[in-house]
C-alpha cells in the first residue's frame, strides 16, 4: 500500500516551504546523491539541495531567471528531450510543473528515463484532487471557483520567443488529479510511493461531511463492478484497492497542494511489456 501522511492544520501552505521541510528532513538521504531540479525557477530549491550536500543539476526553459551562478542551469523544455543521458540522476524534483505540460505522459517518461533504478521523483502541483477543486470544476470547470476557467487569454503566461507552441509558456491548463498521474506513472515505470503532506484547504474541510459518504458509496460500486466485468487480471485487485485508498485518503481530498514521491519500478519499454489490455474486434467501438 502507498504511504500517505496525515495533513496538518497549521503552519505554512507555501509549496516553497512545504518542500524546503521535505527535503530538510531529508538531508541524511539526499547527501552526495545526484539531483536533478527541473523546472528550476528562480533557484532556491537547486540552491537548498546543494547546501544539503547534494550534486545538483538545475534546468528550466528560461534560465536567465535563475540567480546562483555557482550552479549552472541548463536550457530544457519539458515538452521535448530532457538534455541528460539516461540513468543519470537518484532524485528528481519537479516543482509545481507538471499542470503546465500538455503531455503529461511524456513529463513522467522522462524522468523514468533519467531516474537510476529504484530512484525517485518527487512531483507537486496544486491539489485537484480536494473537494474544494472537485466543486470548482462541477460550477465552472475552473481549479478555483472565483478563477474562470483557462482560456487562451489568462492561461499564456509567457510567448516571448516562442517558435511553436511547445515554447509557449501555458498556466495551469492541464490539471494534473492524483488518480491520473498514478495511471501516467505505472504506464511510465514508476509508482507512488509516498503521499507527503500539505496545510489543510478548510472549504475542503468544510465540504467533506457532505460529499465523503457518498465517495465511499460509489467507489464501492465501481470496484465490484469492475472486479465483476472487467477482463481478467491478476493486477487489477491491487490497482483497485490503490485507488481506493488514494480516492478515500483524507490528505488528498483536503490537502492544498499534492506532494508526490513516486519511485522507479522498472523502464518504460518494460512497463509496456506488461501491459495485458486487448482489443476485441467484435465488441471495438469506433
Amino acid at each position: 500500500m502507498i504511504r500517505i501522511a496525515r495533513p496538518f492544520f497549521t503552519g505554512s501552505k507555501d509549496i516553497k516551504h512545504l518542500v524546503t521541510g521535505l527535503l530538510r528532513r531529508r538531508q541524511a538521504s539526499l547527501a552526495g546523491k545526484r539531483v536533478l531540479d527541473v523546472p528550476a525557477g528562480n533557484g532556491d530549491t537547486a540552491q537548498l539541495l546543494l547546501e544539503l550536500g547534494a550534486h545538483v543539476t538545475a534546468s528550466d526553459l528560461y534560465p536567465e531567471f535563475f540567480r546562483y551562478p555557482a550552479i549552472e542551469c541548463v536550457k530544457a523544455n519539458l515538452n521535448g528531450a530532457l538534455p541528460f543521458a539516461d540513468a543519470s540522476f537518484d532524485v528528481v524534483i519537479c516543482q509545481e510543473g507538471i499542470e503546465h505540460m500538455p503531455n503529461q505522459l511524456h513529463l513522467f517518461q522522462e524522468l523514468n528515463r533519467v531516474l537510476r533504478p529504484g530512484g525517485r521523483a518527487i512531483i507537486t502541483t496544486p491539489n485537484y484532487s480536494n473537494l474544494r477543486t472537485r466543486l470548482s470544476y462541477l460550477l465552472l470547470e475552473s481549479e478555483g471557483y472565483k478563477l474562470m476557467p483557462p482560456n487562451e487569454v489568462d492561461s499564456v503566461w509567457a510567448s516571448d520567443n516562442a517558435r511553436t507552441i511547445h515554447d509557449v509558456y501555458l498556466g495551469h491548463i492541464f490539471f494534473a488529479n492524483l488518480t491520473k498521474q498514478r495511471a501516467l506513472a505505472a504506464l511510465s515505470g514508476l509508482r507512488i510511493a509516498e503521499v507527503h503532506p500539505s496545510k489543510v484547504n478548510y472549504t475542503s474541510l468544510l465540504l467533506l461531511p457532505f460529499y465523503y459518504p457518498w465517495m465511499l458509496l460509489a467507489g464501492w460500486r465501481a470496484r465490484q463492478r469492475g472486479l465483476r466485468k472487467g477482463t481478467s487480471s491478476t493486477r487489477r485487485p491491487e490497482a483497485y484497492a490503490e485507488l481506493a485508498q488514494l480516492n478515500q485518503s483524507l490528505t488528498v481530498l483536503t490537502g492544498g497542494h499534492l506532494i508526490i514521491e513516486y519511485e522507479k519500478r522498472m523502464e518504460t519499454t518494460e512497463a509496456v511489456l506488461e501491459l495485458t489490455g486487448k482489443l476485441a474486434l467484435e465488441t471495438a467501438r469506433t
